[in-house]
């Protein structure tokens, strides 16, 4: 169950978050359990972002995961996904920043795991 938030500083028409969405969902597997069926993402366009106090083209994405997934597989996903940036959106991996937070607790589809 994981949910991907992406913030992206670029404005992207419905086409563009489709591809994105669907680049990211077909990867998800990477993560042992995860896939484009179980995956929440939101894409937010036209973000104001800030860096060193200029304003800059760039993407921060939250990867939020139900229990923990092995380090190996986080870092794959993570390479896979600047790639995915750069290819999608044109935006260099030096200007992406992402975190992923590993859950002990969830709750969907009106359950509480």
């Amino acid at each position: 169950m994981p949910q991907v938030n992406i913030n992206v500083s670029k404005k992207l028409d419905d086409s563009t978050k489709n591809k994105l969405q669907l680049e990211i969902g077909n990867n998800m597997s990477i993560l042992p359990g995860k896939n484009i069926e179980n995956t929440m993402i939101c894409i937010n366009d036209g973000v104001s972002m800030f860096k060193n106090g200029e304003a800059v083209e760039g993407i921060f994405a939250d990867i939020r995961l139900y229990k923990s997934s092995p380090e190996e597989s986080k870092k794959e996903l993570a390479e896979k996904l600047f790639s995915i940036f750069e290819n999608v959106l044109g935006i260099k991996s030096n200007a992406v920043y992402m975190n992923f937070t590993e859950m002990p607790n969830w709750a969907s589809g009106g359950s509480y795991f």
